[in-house]
This record gives structure tokens, C-alpha cells and sequence, in this order.
């Protein structure tokens, strides 16, 4: 399929990640777990987002009767088929362009493969693992290897999604806020822009098309000069209701008045999340050995610290002007972003010692204009800790985390008995609950309501909910395509659903 057929086809959702993140997604190579009703919605999500490659194992399990009444994918009168290779056939008529396959070696087998692992960008897992030995194993392999690993469950009426990575690298987390107007900082070139223009001098036609960047500017270098007034939003609106407005009706200035609290950004400014990205050892650590994210985000930090403010992103919003006056002001922050971006190449050949680059100018110029918002998410391998249950601010996010914490005693319970609980198992699916919370740090007292949330999974009997497991599913492929393409901010890194009260918590462990 040529770019045309695929930027037709994905349209929609190319204006939500680009091409280049369409383009990595149909690069992927995703692994599912399990081919039940949660699975099988999890695969369906992503083979429809257009990813290369899915790979289901499913130890050969037959279709019964309860995936028959709870999974779409699967039809009446299928009973004894093979499951997996039942709902590839299905789902893969929704998009031909993705290759899916059913793995017939056992997991038993796979476990001891660590190549066939490295091979994937995401591994989901939806359901429990025959024991907590290889379930380990797994979990072992793929945290070595830094692959993604997605544990989505959900048996009657709750369910989780916990992802686990040592480090996720988020660049492009779509923040709203990227434009950087530089009220506070103006550059050489936009000062002298800004000096040239006369608002007492002009007509009025004229002045209604001055774009509002330049109008707060203006105030706010007066602001500065005069020290008369502490510079507020509301000082500034009445500054220019008193001494700008003409025929009342200009939208420049209604649009400065809206977003006249923009002058109070300082500019040389950062943001928690890029401090402790600036504060990690590995920012410190050999040039040569770190990968591109890490390499820029070195030659950041050296940016920063000789510049005293980060590189412009080179965004600006739309704005009440005439088109002169807007290709004009856009030329300037575009030349200047283009400026600090060279700056960001110099500190690099001075880093490396070397003439090439190690990545492409597409990918410096994504950085350069995200950088202000990107994030570093560090995983955990800890199933739990007992601060979550006293962390909690009220009773309905203590509930969310007894559903976490049943769904994990309910997997001890599957280790133990090779079977989900029932009514008759309510007393030793709490005595593994009291096993797991004594592990965790010694929690002293039961929580309050875990009963309950004990006692529904037990009336289920392992039943899945096909609304609830759509639900788990379509969060699932949610995180995986925001893992393969490196864009949005990914869950950090645990959730809950109660669909009893349709509410949702996260949290990170």
C-alpha cells in the first residue's frame, strides 16, 4: 500500500499520532496472551489501528460454551474448535494489511526462547498464567529487555491493566501548551519587530490586525519600565480597556484580554518532569553510550544551562491579524526556532567529537519543539505496596484498589488450584488475601470493603463480562499504541475499573 492508500485509509487517526506514528505502528510487532473475550478485544483495537504484526498464544485451548456466550468473535456451534485460530479469522477480515498468526509452540516452551520475546515492541497479557513460576519467567525476560509488558484482566464485573517497563521515553505527549510566545524574553530579531511598531500611529483599520502577541509584549515591556503596578491579568485588561481601546470592537485586543495571563509565564522556566530528566545520572553519563533520547537530552540540559532558557518550539496559535502581519510574525519564531535547533547540533558534534549525526533532522526537530513537555516513566516489577491502600482519599478510590489487590489474590488462587474461584472458595480466596497483605509490608488491619469486592469475584466464578472485557480490551490497546508510537502520555502504571460503579482509579506502584 503507497503513502496515498495509507494516509486515506488511517486518516482519522493520523490526526491524532501523524503519519511517522502510523508508520510505526505498521512497523510493530505486538505479542497477545490469551484468546479469550478481553484478548480478543485487545487484538481487535490494535489490528484495526493498523499494526504489522499480532502473534496470539493460546496453548491450543478449544472454544467451550462460555466463549461462546461472551466473546462476539467467536460463534455458536464452534465448540472444540481452536480457539486462537478462530477469532484470527474472524478479526483479520477487519483489516488485511495486518499479518496475524497463532503461535502452536506451548508458553512452557516460549519461556526459555529469549530471542522470539525480543522480537516485539508490546506484550499483553490477558489472563493468568498456569503458575507464578512462569508467570515470573516471563515478566524476567521482558523487563531485561526493556519490552513493554501489559497484564489486562478483568473476570465479572472489575478489572486491571498494569503496565511493566524499566523506562519509557515520552517525547511527544501532545501537551496543549506548546506555543512559546516569549512575552517575558523577546529575542534580538522580535524586539526589533516590536520597536518598529506604533500603536499611537496608526489607523484604526491598522491597528485592529497588531496580532495580540505584540500588543502584550508591549504592555508588558511598559509594565517592566514603569513599575507603577504589579503586573497582573487584571491590571493589564483594565491598562487596556483605559488606554488602547478605540471603536471597542477590536478583536486583537479581546484576544490579548483573554489571554492576558500568559504574561505572568517566565519563560527561563522548567517544568518538573524535564528537572528530574535533567537531574538523572544518565544525562551525565558517557556521550557515546547513550541513545538518541538521552543524547539530546544531554545536549539540552548544556543548552540550558548557557542559555538560560530552553529552545523555542517555534509554535504559535492563530490570532486576529492580517496576513501580512501573521506570515511575518511566524517568519521570526521560525527562524529563531531554527537557530536554537543548530545551537542543539553544535552541542551535539561537541558531545560526540564527530561530524555525523546519530539521528535525522525530523527527529531533532520533533525534539527540539517538544522538549518542554516530555516525560520519563520508570517501571516497577513490585506487584504492590501497602501504601496504596492508605493513600487513598476517600472510600471509592479504597474500593478501586481492593479490586487490584482481589484481582492479584485471585491469580494466587489460579496458581494454586489451576481454576478461578467460586461461592464455596470464599474462604480461601481470603485467607490468600491475608497471605498477600502480610507479604506487603504487614498490613495490620483488613481493608475496609475488600470482603465484598472478595465475595463478587467469588459469585462470578471466573465469568467474563464481554462490556467489561471490551472496556479492559480497548485500555489495553490503548496503552500499547501509545507505547509503539512513543506519543500521549501512557498510564503510570496501574488502573482499576468497577463496573459496578463505572469508575475507574490509577495509580503507580
Amino acid at each position: 500500500m503507497d503513502e496515498k492508500d495509507v494516509n486515506s485509509k488511517y486518516d482519522r487517526q493520523i490526526r491524532l499520532w501523524s503519519s511517522r506514528g502510523q508508520k510505526s505502528l505498521s512497523r510493530s510487532s505486538v505479542c497477545i496472551i490469551g484468546a479469550n473475550t478481553t484478548a480478543s478485544e485487545t487484538l481487535k483495537n490494535i489490528v484495526l489501528a493498523g499494526i504489522g504484526r499480532a502473534v496470539i498464544i493460546d496453548n491450543d485451548t478449544k472454544v467451550n460454551e462460555d466463549d461462546i456466550a461472551s466473546n462476539f468473535f467467536i460463534s455458536y456451534g464452534l465448540t472444540g474448535k481452536n480457539r486462537a485460530e478462530m477469532i484470527t479469522q474472524n478479526i483479520s477480515e477487519m483489516n488485511k494489511d495486518v499479518l496475524i498468526s497463532v503461535e502452536n509452540r506451548h508458553l512452557k516452551e516460549l519461556i526459555k526462547d529469549v530471542p522470539f520475546w525480543n522480537k516485539f515492541d508490546c506484550v499483553i497479557l490477558n489472563q493468568y498464567l498456569p503458575d507464578s513460576g512462569m508467570s515470573e519467567q516471563l515478566s524476567n525476560i521482558l523487563w531485561e529487555n526493556n519490552v513493554c509488558l501489559i497484564k489486562a484482566v478483568n473476570v465479572g464485573l472489575y478489572g486491571s491493566v498494569r503496565i511493566q517497563m524499566q523506562e519509557q521515553d515520552i517525547l511527544e505527549t501532545h501537551d496543549n501548551n506548546l506555543e512559546d510566545l516569549r512575552i517575558d524574553n523577546c529575542w534580538s530579531e522580535l524586539q526589533d519587530y516590536i520597536d518598529k511598531i506604533d500603536l499611537d500611529g496608526m489607523d484604526d483599520q491598522t491597528f485592529s490586525n497588531v496580532p495580540y502577541s505584540i500588543i502584550l509584549s508591549k504592555i508588558y515591556q511598559s509594565f517592566e519600565r514603569t513599575k507603577n503596578q504589579q503586573l497582573t491579568p487584571s491590571a493589564i485588561r483594565t491598562y487596556i480597556k483605559d488606554h488602547l481601546r478605540r471603536t471597542g470592537e477590536e478583536a486583537n485586543l479581546d484576544q490579548a484580554c483573554n489571554r492576558a495571563a500568559i504574561v505572568l509565564k517566565r519563560s527561563s522556566s522548567i517544568p518538573s518532569n524535564l528537572q528530574d530528566i535533567f537531574n538523572n545520572l544518565k544525562v551525565k553519563g558517557d556521550p557515546s553510550s547513550l541513545n538518541n533520547f538521552w543524547l539530546l537530552c544531554r545536549a539540552l540540559k548544556i543548552f540550558y544551562e548557557e542559555e538560560g532558557i530552553l529552545p523555542l518550539s517555534g509554535v504559535i496559535p492563530d490570532m486576529e491579524s492580517d496576513t501580512d502581519q501573521y506570515i511575518t510574525l511566524k517568519k521570526l519564531y521560525e527562524n529563531k526556532f531554527n537557530a536554537d535547533k543548530n545551537k542543539m547540533v553544535q552541542i551535539v558534534h561537541r558531545l560526540l567529537g564527530e561530524e555525523t549525526l546519530p539521528f535525522t533532522d525530523l527527529q531533532l526537530t520533533s525534539f527540539v519543539k517538544n522538549c518542554r513537555f516530555m516525560q520519563v516513566h520508570r517501571g516497577s516489577r513490585d506487584l504492590f505496596r501497602s501504601e496504596i491502600l492508605t493513600d487513598r482519599e476517600n472510600s471509592s478510590e479504597l474500593r478501586n484498589v481492593n479490586i487490584y489487590l482481589a484481582l492479584i489474590s485471585t491469580e494466587e488462587f489460579f496458581f494454586k488450584f489451576h481454576r478461578l474461584p467460586t461461592m464455596q472458595d470464599r474462604s480461601k480466596l481470603r485467607t490468600i488475601t491475608i497471605s498477600l497483605l502480610c507479604r506487603y509490608n504487614s498490613v495490620k488491619d483488613f481493608p475496609d470493603g475488600l470482603d465484598k469486592v472478595l465475595d463478587e469475584l467469588c459469585r462470578c466464578s471466573g465469568a467474563q463480562i464481554h462490556n467489561i472485557s471490551a472496556l479492559i480490551g480497548g485500555i489495553a490497546s490503548q496503552e500499547a499504541i501509545k507505547v509503539i508510537t512513543g506519543q500521549y502520555v501512557t498510564l503510570d502504571n496501574c488502573l482499576s475499573y468497577d463496573g459496578i460503579h463505572s469508575q475507574a482509579v490509577t495509580w503507580k506502584i
